[in-house]
Parts: C-alpha cells; sequence; structure tokens
C-alpha cells in the first residue's frame, strides 16, 4: 500500500510538464517582445507615411487653388498666373529653378516667366525674347512629342544640348548648373500653346507624384488660356 503523500509517477510527470510549459513561457517571452516591437516600428513608419502623403496632397490642391484663383480673378495678362504657377510648381517638387515659354510657332518659344533662375541664366534667357530651342533640348522633345519630358541627368545624355542656335554655349546646363530637368507641355485642346520647364542642380530625378502635379499645373493653365481666349 503506497504511503499517503508519496510522489507518484503521474504527479511527477505532471509537474515536470507544467514546469516546462512554464520555462518556454519564459523563454518565448523576449521573442514575442521583439516581434511586437517590430510590428510596432513598421505601424509608425506606415502613419508616419500617410501622414507625408496627405500633407503632400494637402499643399498640391493648396497650390492648384491657387492658381485657378489667379486665372479667374487675374484682369488682362496672364503673366501673373504664369509667374503664381511656376513659383507653386517649382517650390512643391523641390527644385531649384523654372522657366515657362509660350509656343511662338515654326519652331520658336517665347519667355513667358522666370522663377529662381540664377542671375546670368535669367540675364541671357531674357535677352533674346524669342528662341528656338535646339533640337535635341529638353523644350523641343516636349514640343514634338506633346508629353512630359524627364531626364534624370543632363550630363549622362551624349547628344543633349539645350543651347539655341546663335547662343553662346550657355543654357540651362552651363548657365544654371542644371543636372535633372523636367518638361511638360501647356496643351489646348491638344495644340501646344507652350512649355514649362523645372530643374534641379543635383542628380535627383523627380517623382511621379510631382511629374503628375506639374503636368496638372500645365492642364489648368492651358484651360485658363483657353478660357480667357473665348472671352
Amino acid at each position: 500500500m503506497a504511503r499517503k503523500g508519496a510522489k507518484s509517477p503521474t504527479r511527477g510527470r505532471k509537474r515536470r510538464s507544467t514546469g516546462t510549459k512554464a520555462r518556454a513561457r519564459v523563454s518565448n517571452g523576449p521573442n514575442s517582445l521583439i516581434e511586437l516591437k517590430k510590428q510596432l516600428e513598421a505601424r509608425t513608419r506606415e502613419l508616419a507615411e500617410a501622414r507625408g502623403h496627405l500633407s503632400e496632397a494637402l499643399e498640391q490642391q493648396t497650390a492648384t487653388s491657387e492658381v485657378l484663383r489667379i486665372i479667374s480673378s487675374s484682369p488682362g495678362k496672364l503673366e501673373s498666373v504664369f509667374e503664381a504657377m511656376l513659383e507653386n510648381a517649382t517650390r512643391i517638387c523641390e527644385a531649384k529653378f523654372g522657366m515657362l515659354y509660350l509656343w511662338e510657332g515654326e519652331g520658336r518659344f517665347r519667355v513667358a516667366a522666370l522663377h529662381g533662375a540664377p542671375p546670368r541664366l535669367a540675364e541671357e534667357r531674357r535677352r533674346g525674347t524669342v528662341i528656338r530651342p535646339a533640337p535635341a533640348s529638353i523644350l523641343a522633345r516636349v514640343a514634338l512629342t506633346k508629353h512630359a519630358v524627364h531626364i534624370a541627368d543632363v550630363q549622362a545624355e551624349k547628344n543633349h544640348t539645350d543651347v539655341p542656335p546663335g547662343f553662346t554655349p550657355s543654357g540651362v546646363a552651363t548657365y544654371g548648373g542644371a543636372r535633372t530637368v523636367l518638361g511638360v507641355p501647356m496643351l489646348k485642346e491638344n495644340e501646344l500653346i507652350g512649355g514649362i520647364g523645372i530643374f534641379r542642380q543635383e542628380v535627383r530625378p523627380f517623382t511621379e507624384k510631382q511629374i503628375e502635379l506639374v503636368t496638372n499645373f500645365a492642364a489648368g493653365l492651358g484651360f485658363g488660356v483657353r478660357a480667357r481666349a473665348n472671352r
């Protein structure tokens, strides 16, 4: 007859099983905390990105609304509209400077607005009221394709030049120090009426959102020019 209180094999196995589970919980504790920490960091990053996208969208909407307000309220000429649009596009896209041209036909453009352009480049551009861009320049490509043209690094393109015939070697690359450039057409019912260029002095490609923003601005200007012409 077994003595009272004596350890039975079953009770021993239960105690060992309970102890093993407890040790497992303890050993898994740090791993669980590490996983929770990783999940928390991931959620924090996602939240920060979402806030960034929201802030960017609000800023773009504000800038677009401002341009459309100026288009509807500005009497007479559109110079103030061009300058406001160019300033907003350059700032939001984190570009160094911007230039806006109006199409004169027969391969020629007229400088309509400048923003942030280095003094020597601004002087060179204003010196000639009407220019005929070189065939390989971004402005000529925009006129030819009627689509946005994005060049990550102009110095990496062997055939790229932005020097109009008759000008001394200058242009946005030499006088402006441009490296990454974006050109967008201004269209009125698919008819070219101008072109917008924004420029960075370092190699840093524009994002799809930034390209879309400038494209939308250009479309708004095309609409404004068309509405003004129909008055």
